[in-house]
Parts: C-alpha cells; sequence; structure tokens
C-alpha cells in the first residue's frame, strides 16, 4: 500500500486525499484546525487516514508531530504540500507578522518538513525513493496582483524551493509543483469579485477539480519529470491582463 502525507486537507487537500483513498492509499494528514473534511475522510476510510495536529506556522515544533505521523504510517511514498494562508495585506501596512503568517505554512516549512520526511523515503526500494509534490499559484511567476504580497513573496520562496529540491534530491526522490489558477472561491472574496476573476481566464472557467486530482496522481507515478512547475489555470498565465 502507497503512503502519502498531505498538509492541508480542508479545500483542494481533501479532494486530493479522497482520490488517493480510494486508489488504495493510506494517507497521513497534518492539519492545524480539525475539520469537517477529516472528520469525513476518517468515517469513510477508516484506519487509512491518520491525522496528526501540527502548527505549520512554528517552526521550532514541526519535527515531533512529522516523526509521529511517519512512524504511525510505516514509512512515506509521497509528500503534498497544499497548506496556504490566502490573505489580503495592503502594502504600506505589511507587518513582520503579516509576512511570517504567510511564510511560514506556505514555504519554511515545506522545506522542513521535506528534510524530515526524505530519510524515511530513502528506506523504499526501487531507483525512485519518493516524491514531493507542491501547489503554487500561476501568477507568482508572472503578474502578481496587487493588495497579496506577503502571499506572493512565500509562494515565490516555494517556487524557489521546487527548484532547489529537485536538485538536492536527485536522482533520488522527485519534487515537483503545480501552480493553480481560479479554484474553489474563498470565503472572504465576494461571488461577484470571484467571477470577474474567472472570465479574465481564456477559458472562462474555474481549474477542475478532477484535472487537479488527474494531474497529481499523474506527478506521483511520472518517473522522469522534476524541478517542474505546471500551470493548471484555465489558461490564465497567457493572459496577463487581459479582460
Amino acid at each position: 500500500m502507497k503512503k502519502a502525507i498531505i498538509t492541508g486537507a480542508r479545500r483542494i487537500g481533501f479532494w486530493i486525499a479522497k482520490r488517493l483513498l480510494r486508489e488504495n492509499w493510506q494517507v497521513g494528514i497534518i492539519y492545524r484546525t480539525y475539520s469537517d473534511s477529516i472528520r469525513e475522510l476518517e468515517s469513510d476510510f477508516g484506519r487509512n487516514v491518520i491525522a496528526v495536529k501540527a502548527d505549520l506556522s512554528d517552526l521550532d515544533n514541526l519535527k515531533a508531530p512529522i516523526d509521529s505521523l511517519l512512524d504511525s504510517l510505516g514509512g512515506i511514498d509521497c509528500l503534498l504540500h497544499l497548506a496556504s494562508p490566502y490573505i489580503p495585506t495592503k502594502f504600506g501596512n505589511v507587518s513582520k507578522s503579516d509576512l511570517f503568517e504567510h511564510i511560514n505554512p506556505i514555504a519554511l516549512s515545506f522545506f522542513l518538513v521535506v528534510q524530515h520526511c526524505v530519510p524515511y523515503m530513502l528506506k523504499n526500494q526501487g531507483p525512485i525513493k519518493g516524491r514531493i509534490l507542491a501547489f503554487g499559484d500561476w501568477a507568482t511567476n508572472t503578474t502578481p496582483y496587487r493588495g497579496y504580497g506577503a502571499y506572493f513573496l512565500a509562494k515565490g520562496a516555494l517556487h524557489t524551493s521546487i527548484k532547489v529540491l529537485a536538485r538536492e534530491l536527485a536522482p533520488d526522490v522527485l519534487v515537483n509543483a503545480i501552480a493553480l489558477g481560479p479554484v474553489l472561491k474563498p470565503e472572504h472574496i465576494s461571488q461577484e469579485l470571484w467571477e470577474s476573476y474567472i472570465l479574465k481566464t481564456p477559458l472562462k472557467r474555474e481549474v477542475s477539480i478532477e484535472d487537479i486530482t488527474e494531474l497529481s496522481l499523474f506527478l506521483l507515478k511520472v518517473s522522469s519529470m522534476t524541478g517542474e512547475i505546471i500551470n493548471l489555470d484555465s489558461g490564465r498565465h497567457v493572459c496577463g491582463e487581459c479582460e
């Protein structure tokens, strides 16, 4: 049975976890706040779900819960990193706490969790010992928009981490990312504003959850790709500031 750890399972992570579990994976979930999504996964899939509470913003106290989860799983094949605050920050008023609120769980914890997981991956058999998949943002490398500076600073660090870790961990562990466009409206954004985002994509539709899960499964099986950041954004990255 393949074993995966997912950070963040309330939104997109929930659907990826559900798909992996249906494919007979065992899934460990790192959560900050226990949610109905985790409760549903535990109810539907029983002992194949192991959830552990850990605050990814607290970089000094990550090792113990991560090691506990790894020991409970009995190893790890894949790590999927989805934890990501998305909070508007107005330039000129961005504080140190705003920056750390984003960069710690999005980028710095990712690097540290990878360091904890890789020794377990290296115990696996075969030429590929493990795979790591993170989730970025289409705008990070093209046209970051105003009002989310702390978020984009963190996502930029995450994108760089993909390339750094791909070099550090080759040839044993493959490291890739998906840069998403608009998918699953955030609670703090109005429906009207959300629809305006969708209309800026060439395809005029949200990113499909099915596409996300299918691409994720592909990247958890691929054997000749590493250091790649794939845009899955309804074409948004080719559009710039188009209407």
